[in-house]
């Protein structure tokens, strides 16, 4: 199967500090990963590493067989890879629509003389972006709240919008950082059920922190976990499950998790 990501011997040092050594990790098309970990594992440091926010001590970083590794973030969010943040980023003060539309390319790519002389052409071109937003926001449910500023939605939409303003980007591979932090039970299941209708549809890769094992349990086709910066184990759930060095780093006691 076609690889989409690929990360060979990533290494990164902050001074003294190792925070990932010597990971290798494969995202291959279609696939939902999902990076587990205790605290301190190295699971943002990797997403960081991923979106150029970091850059690699050592090793090699390939997206589509194309080496990344000194790539800026706006760069890569334009070759496909966009990401949402464990702390919520949005714009309070704008609407759902408008926290959507900032991150849309063509938004930003209207030139000075396009912006005063208003034609038709451009106006249609307006009208095309409004709908191409707002059908993304029907994706993640929450179409009928275009209108509302960001700060009145309940947490667990705000996490929603998120992923709205990742995937307007048209991205190929999608970076979620504990999607459900802060959700409830219901939210969850409705969170698990649009992350799989988004790969579907969309059919694109997703790749995921998440300490919710039951989510993880419930939606990932493989797992990754780390532990103090190191990959431990790799595989499906049950095998990730029963390996002893994830129940002794993670998991504890065994669980069910189905």
């Amino acid at each position: 199967m076609e690889e989409v990501l690929k990360l060979e011997g990533v290494s990164v040092r902050f001074g003294g500090l190792t925070a990932v050594h010597q990971v290798d990790l494969s995202v291959r098309k279609g696939e939902i990963i999902a990076l587990i970990g205790p605290n301190g594992a190295g699971k943002t440091t990797l997403f960081n590493l991923l979106t150029g926010l970091y850059q690699p001590t050592s090793g090699i970083i390939y997206y589509k067989q194309r080496k990344i590794n000194h790539l800026k973030p706006f760069q890569r969010v334009k070759i496909g890879i966009a990401r949402t943040f464990q702390n919520i980023r949005l714009i309070k003060s704008f609407t759902v629509l408008e926290n959507v539309l900032i991150a849309h390319q063509s938004c930003n790519a209207e030139k000075v003389w396009e912006s005063i002389f208003v034609t038709k052409k451009v106006k249609k071109k307006r009208i095309d972006v409004v709908n191409e937003c707002i059908e993304i926001l029907k994706m993640v449910g929450l179409d009928h709240k275009i209108y509302e500023y960001a700060h009145h939605l309940p947490y667990g939409e705000q996490r929603l919008l998120e992923i709205g303003r990742a995937l307007v980007t048209n991205c190929q591979l999608l970076l979620l950082d504990e999607p459900a932090a802060g959700m409830n039970s219901i939210e969850k299941q409705k969170l698990i059920e649009i992350i799989k209708s988004l790969s579907n549809r969309l059919n694109i890769e997703i790749l995921l922190i998440e300490h919710d094992m039951r989510l993880v349990m419930n939606i990932a086709d493989r797992i990754v976990v780390l532990d103090h910066g190191e990959k431990i184990a790799e595989g499906t759930g049950s095998e990730v499950r029963n390996n002893p060095k994830v129940v002794k780093a993670y998991l504890g006691e065994e669980k069910e998790y189905a």
